[in-house]
């Protein structure tokens, strides 16, 4: 494949990165939960993370289609990095890590999410042909649950520490006072700082040869937005496709971002080791999703996207019911199956029907519209007393969501699907 070397630059950079970003969103999203006890401040800090996102979105996705989407996640990493060491340095001074701080990383890295992924697809769609479309999306979905599975298990690790059975187990107890015992936050903040940097040093070596052509003229920010909105208002059928197959992904940020802390440990009884162990079988699970799903589906992607959007609801249904932990970490593990598939069919799908010269705006504006989504749904959840304090109820919210949107593609099928032929390469 050509590229191939830098293809496997930016899988690097994005692994090492990767991992301590998940590893750093889970320990602050439960410190704020758990250790701190401020449930509202976390709400409050994941809406405003979003709404940030709305207003950020569509100026990066000018961006991404205007610049050197190399330089920029230099410069994304860079900053992160630079952030990062900073709060550390903070840290260490005043020994201990303010709250104001682990809520400014926790925006930093939400809204840098929101520039990374458009920007990182964007490139990928550059530099790899046509037919191997499918391949790069589940690779690039296998990579990034790898990097999950890890960053899920360090975490349970380090918050709670290696539990004292395992240590015996492994006849390592002698080791037990260091081991069994949790890792400060700060030290996790340094450790990610580092790994932004080492993303720096990776991603200034690569080279790589574009197999199409950016638009690089010097057009003012709002003609370069207009010309994103003109192109999805002539195109109806895709932005209903784009938009409506991203509900899967809103949903499971409110649940696991929102729901999955309360819902531990009020529904559950369960611990941060559960927390993170959900999240790693959830990342197991689009692994695994990641090897066959495009395989199966290669030729009715669509088909494939209205059948995940039913199975996901029943997995919602199935944690409406439950009140076991067993079941969540079994329930988790199919939901990061179905969301995976879904994330793979839609994205391969996008990269056969938008350019590459107008991918970054398409991306960012169903990023803006799916953060709108987010927040509307945490607004019903955590402003409606009935849905906050009944983390069970709120599963149920976000599985009649996902029917709603199977509905919406099911009843246009026959459309999208003879518009998908007119319009992609296969």
């Amino acid at each position: 494949m050509k590229n191939k070397p830098a293809i496997l630059y930016v899988f690097l950079a994005n692994a090492i990165s990767g991992i301590s970003q998940g590893m750093m969103m889970i320990a602050i999203t439960w410190y704020i939960n758990n250790t701190v006890d401020q449930p509202d401040l976390y709400n409050v800090l994941f809406l405003g993370s979003s709404i940030i996102s709305i207003i950020w979105g569509p100026y990066a996705g000018s961006l991404i289609d205007r610049y050197d989407r190399r330089k920029i996640m230099i410069t994304i990493n860079a900053l992160g990095g630079v952030y990062m060491m900073l709060c550390a340095g903070t840290a260490l001074v005043f020994n201990d890590v303010p709250i104001f701080l682990v809520c400014g990383i926790f925006i930093i890295t939400v809204v840098f999410y929101n520039v990374h992924f458009p920007n990182l697809y964007a490139f990928l769609q550059e530099i790899v042909p046509p037919n191997s479309y499918g391949k790069i999306t589940s690779a690039v979905e296998i990579q990034n649950q790898l990097a999950f599975v890890l960053s899920g298990g360090l975490a349970a690790l380090l918050l709670e520490g290696v539990p004292m059975y395992v240590l015996e187990t492994l006849s390592l107890q002698q080791y037990a006072h260091i081991l069994a015992q949790p890792i400060a936050l700060e030290k996790l903040i340094f450790i990610d700082g580092c790994t932004y940097l080492v993303g720096v040093l990776l991603l200034w070596k690569m080279n790589y040869v574009g197999l199409t052509e950016r638009d690089k003229r010097a057009i003012p920010v709002i003609k370069r937005l207009q010309g994103g909105l003109t192109f999805l208002k002539e195109r109806p059928l895709i932005f209903m496709f784009g938009y409506f197959s991203h509900i899967f992904f809103a949903s499971i940020m409110v649940c696991s971002f929102l729901i999955l802390p309360s819902y531990i440990r009020h529904i559950v009884q369960g611990d941060a080791a559960i927390f993170g162990l959900s999240e790693g079988l959830f990342a197991l699970g689009a692994i695994f999703a990641g090897f066959l799903v495009d395989r199966i589906f290669r030729k009715n992607r669509l088909f494939g996207i209205i059948l995940f959007l039913l199975l996901g609801a029943t997995i919602y249904a199935t944690l409406f019911f439950s009140q076991s932990a067993m079941v969540l970490l079994v329930m988790y593990l199919f939901l990061g199956m179905m969301n995976a598939s879904t994330r793979i069919l839609r994205t391969t799908t996008l990269f056969q029907l938008v350019p590459n010269k107008i991918i970054g705006r398409t991306n960012s504006f169903f990023g803006v519209l799916n953060t709108a989504t987010r927040i509307l749904f945490i607004l019903i959840i955590s402003q409606t007393a009935f849905f906050s304090d009944n983390p069970d109820w709120s599963m149920g919210f976000l599985m009649v969501m996902l029917l709603i949107s199977a509905a919406v593609l099911g009843l246009n099928y026959k459309k999208i699907q003879d518009f998908k032929k007119k319009t992609t390469f296969d």
